[in-house]
């Protein structure tokens, strides 16, 4: 019997988990069965996909060195990477604005927060205990230019065998900016040693691939295991209070993920967005289950080579750059929750503060992007821009999770678009439609 394809065994994996954790977190709250087993299923199931994300995890530095020394030192000469790097950050600052500016239109016209009931998002908040807003957070949110300055900092690893070591990927810029030093320098070296360096890293890569390939296979378990916490884990009652604002950060993401980014793939990558969007599938749902796009990066990489056809050249910078500071979803939910408890507290935005949101979340969904708490962080610096009080960060935290799935899957469609898009533009692409 043939073995379905891949997207159809993830799809498989997320409703066995959403189709057992979900009626047995309902069954709880009405008392049927005891509490405690939904949320001992949860523990479990984010065991196992703690596991898989974690061996998805293990090969991202490697296979991002390998990747882009090879890519960079593949091209045998340095007058391309220039237009690339222009192509892939024109791209990226122009779709988070166009998300933030989604996110912002659709808040002024569906005004979630306001009417909203303001202890009952206090009482919300008060429940998740483990959502807390710590001192480090609110001082690493003080402002853009810190949060900035940050991140330019970060970007040189002090050591490049630690910055690969990082457990938490935590320093994948520092990766990729020595990564490109060193492919730089192959290309300068040339000659035999050039050769025998470049002939090095493209081993290492071709390993790096197939050793991706074996734990790509994993993913179903992985995806059922977080599908299962996400559904048995969370109960029903923590969404009542903030519906309105759930529904209006859906409908910007749904706006952008199948409005705005299939337009500007088939206008600018000359790419029908279905057949597209089917190459990724497997890489975008594995984003939705697990909140990652830094995690599921290798499997980002080998959908977009394999089943998309984008060159190495392209994936290998593009992809890497965009998991870490490509954030279309982020930016749209930050832009969206910051105007929602400006809303709930009766302190509403004029247009020139709106602006002001829209530019600040612009430059801190760059700035924030890899440090820890990220999300969190980027919040608070908005907030700060517009003298809204930091602590009501809070308010929105309880649901944070199953907005972080949809928005994480909208980072990771933009750059797999971006992946497309840089390929024509740079002639380095093929036509694939």
């Amino acid at each position: 019997m043939k073995q379905p394809a891949l997207h159809w065994q993830i799809l498989i994996g997320m409703a066995v988990g959403a189709g057992i954790g979900l009626p047995l977190n309902i069954m709880a709250e009405q008392g049927l069965v005891d509490p405690q087993i939904p949320r001992d299923l949860a523990f479990y199931g984010k065991s196992v996909g703690d596991l898989f994300l974690r061996l998805l995890s293990m090969i991202v530095a490697p296979l991002i060195l390998t990747s882009l020394v090879t890519g960079v030192a593949g091209t045998g000469n340095l007058k391309g990477l220039g237009r690339l790097s222009g192509w892939t950050f024109a791209y990226y600052i122009s779709t988070s604005l166009m998300a933030i500016t989604v996110g912002i239109v659709m808040v002024n016209l569906i005004q979630p927060g306001v009417g909203a009931d303001f202890d009952a998002l206090a009482r919300t908040a008060a429940s998740e205990p483990d959502q807390v807003i710590t001192p480090e957070i609110l001082e690493s949110g003080s402002s853009v230019g810190a949060t900035l300055w940050n991140q330019v900092f970060n970007l040189v690893p002090q050591n490049p065998v630690g910055a690969l070591a990082d457990p938490s990927n935590r320093s994948i810029l520092g990766v990729i900016f020595f990564a490109i030093l060193l492919g730089i320098f192959i290309v300068k070296v040339g000659g035999k040693q050039g050769q025998l360096i470049g002939d090095l890293f493209a081993a290492g890569f071709e390993v790096m691939m197939r050793m991706t390939m074996f734990i790509i296979r994993l993913a179903p378990v992985g995806v059922l295991g977080f599908m299962l916490y996400a559904a048995a884990g969370k109960g029903l009652d923590v969404f009542s209070a903030l519906g309105w604002y759930m529904l209006t950060v859906l409908l910007g993401l749904s706006f952008h993920a199948c409005i705005t980014l299939p337009l500007i793939l088939m206008l600018l990558a000359r790419q029908r967005p279905l057949k597209y969007f089917k190459a990724m599938s497997p890489a975008l749902l594995t984003a939705f289950s697990t909140a990652s796009s830094s995690g599921t990066l290798p499997l980002t990489i080998t959908c977009a080579e394999q089943r998309a056809g984008i060159p190495n050249r392209v994936s290998s910078f593009v992809l890497p750059l965009g998991a870490t500071i490509n954030m279309d979803g982020t930016a749209l939910y930050e832009a969206v929750a910051v105007l929602f408890i400006a809303q709930a507290v009766g302190n509403d935005l004029g247009a020139a503060q709106q602006i002001v949101v829209a530019l600040t979340a612009l430059l801190a969904s760059i700035g924030a992007a890899g440090i820890p708490h990220a999300g969190t962080v980027m919040m608070v610096v908005v907030l700060n821009a517009v003298g809204l009080p930091v602590e009501h960060v809070g308010l929105i935290l309880a649901v944070d999770r199953i907005l972080d799935m949809f928005r994480t899957s909208i980072n990771l469609w933009s750059d797999s678009i971006a992946a497309a898009v840089v390929a024509r533009w740079t002639a380095i692409g093929r036509d694939l439609t």
